[in-house]
């Protein structure tokens, strides 16, 4: 039988056009979808392909390669069986399965992009980067057009028409958090020449951005992932931290000159948010989110060990009506998931930060290119660990699929930096593939039923989500859609 290996369809790409071309859909993908609902189907999407992917790989094959990372994947598995047992004690099952499945797929995301960057290595690397600097270049085309429309209009707009494509301002920022430290990985890693340049120049106006949203979780974020390379890495991060401090010194001056200097030329006052960031930080530090800490917290003491199911903040943390999620991905697993689930992922984040610093050990100390991606990974770990401390960022779809291709291009870098030993591979048992081949029909199962029957009718849904009749002044929460209350 003719072998067939998961790299043949390229999993990482679909991620990557599907993250960077699901923001600027200019048409609803159903009757009544808006920019996050039509983001979110664009990852089930993916979820689906890359499980149809996998059933086919388990038909195809016979012998698999063995993982290397026995323990982390084994705590893995028992954070997903303790999900699945906690999604069928929940309020809404298939709400809960949804997610269970969901994250499970996203989770297959990522080994197959590892799979790939192991098998390809530095090429595949500079491919992914280089795919998402061009798709930040159409970004920023949309973003100058808006810009251009506001400004021959002559009036003030309000801070949330200056970024296009998503719902709240705020999804743009939880995707800046990971790919403004891969932009900048895509520069350090770009030849010098015309081309550094123009990476160097899309670099600088994604921090442009950054400045006029204003986003305080991802300017933390990245902040804290830069101080963090730069205590365990000293002198070898001096070259990283300048790459960062002048991509962002150059958006500042960017920033000023368009959104500041311009509007004033016109009578208008600046655009964006960075005059405001003082006054609102001190007025309301924690921007509204100790009700919603207090109650995942409340959740987490009346289900400590399985959690009152995945995505279940949506459902119990309604009353609060300040978010369907409780903005802290500690608080969500702790809360949705249980306790136990929590120490599982919890250690295996610690294992895998482990292992990508020990990359450090197998580096030459004139290899200033992997020193430079290492450095950069770090960057973003932290800064997804950080900003979701504070945000929504591992629930928004789109930023949920740049994090699968973060993970997914770490850990096969990291493997391929300290692979020692040929890999060894392992027999496929018919009884195996079989269980394989159920198990994916499930998973598609149940997004498909976590999704039905709001997709046949979602604003319906969306506007009895809303309940006017209980609740004064109203608005949409985003979860699995817009309305995201259950």
């Amino acid at each position: 039988m003719r072998r067939w290996y998961p790299s043949t369809f390229p999993v990482a790409y679909l991620v990557v056009v599907a993250a960077l071309l699901s923001p600027l859909l200019l048409f609803p993908l159903i009757p009544g979808s808006g920019f996050h609902d039509n983001q979110r189907i664009v990852e089930v999407f993916c979820s689906i392909t890359v499980i149809i992917v996998f059933a086919v790989y388990l038909v195809r094959n016979r012998l698999v390669n063995r993982p290397g990372d026995f323990f982390l994947i084994g705590l893995l598995a028992i954070f997903f069986v303790l999900g699945l047992v906690s999604s069928l004690f929940a309020y809404s099952t298939r709400h809960a399965l949804f997610e269970w499945a969901n994250s499970l797929s996203l989770f297959g995301m990522s080994c197959f992009i590892a799979r790939e960057m192991l098998r390809k290595g530095d090429v595949f690397l500079d491919q992914i980067l280089r795919l998402c600097g061009i798709g930040c270049v159409f970004y920023i085309f949309v973003e100058a057009v808006v810009y251009a429309v506001l400004i021959a209009s002559g009036k003030q707009p309000p801070n949330g028409a200056l970024i296009f494509g998503f719902d709240n301002y705020r999804f743009f920022n939880h995707v800046q958090t990971v790919t403004l430290p891969l932009l900048c990985l895509w520069v350090s890693r770009t030849d010098s020449g015309g081309k550094k340049m123009f990476a160097w120049s899309v670099a600088s106006i994604w921090w442009t951005l950054l400045f006029l949203s204003t986003g305080r979780g991802t300017f933390i974020g990245v902040l804290a992932g830069v101080c963090v390379t730069l205590f365990y890495f000293r002198k070898t991060a001096f070259p990283w931290c300048r790459l960062m401090l002048w991509t962002a010194l150059a958006g500042l001056g960017l920033y000023f000159l368009f959104y500041v200097l311009v509007p004033i030329s016109l009578g208008l006052q600046p655009f964006g948010f960075l005059f405001s960031v003082v006054d609102r930080t001190i007025e309301n530090p924690a921007s509204s989110r100790w009700p919603l800490w207090r109650r995942a917290w409340e959740m987490t003491l009346a289900h400590p060990w399985l959690g009152a199911g995945p995505l279940h903040f949506a459902h119990y943390g309604r009353d609060v009506q300040i978010g369907a999620h409780p903005h802290n991905w500690v608080l969500q697993i702790a809360s949705e998931w249980g306790i136990p689930a929590l120490i599982c992922l919890m250690t295996a984040i610690a294992l895998g930060l482990k292992k990508l610093l020990a990359v450090r050990e197998h580096l030459e100390p004139t290899d200033s290119k992997n020193y430079l991606t290492l450095a950069a990974l770090l960057t973003i770990a932290v800064a997804i660990l950080v900003d979701g401390l504070v945000s929504g960022l591992i629930v928004m779809p789109t930023s949920q699929l740049w994090i699968v291709l973060y993970v997914g291009c770490a850990w096969g870098w990291v493997a391929s930096m300290t692979q020692v030993k040929a890999a060894t591979t392992m027999r496929l048992f018919p009884a195996m593939r079989i269980g394989g081949l159920i198990g994916a029909v499930m998973l598609i199962y149940f997004l498909g039923v976590g999704l039905w029957p709001e997709i046949g009718n979602l604003p319906f849904y969306e506007e009895k989500n809303l309940q006017k009749d209980i609740y004064t002044n109203p608005v949409y929460r985003p979860r699995i859609w817009l309305g995201g209350y259950f």
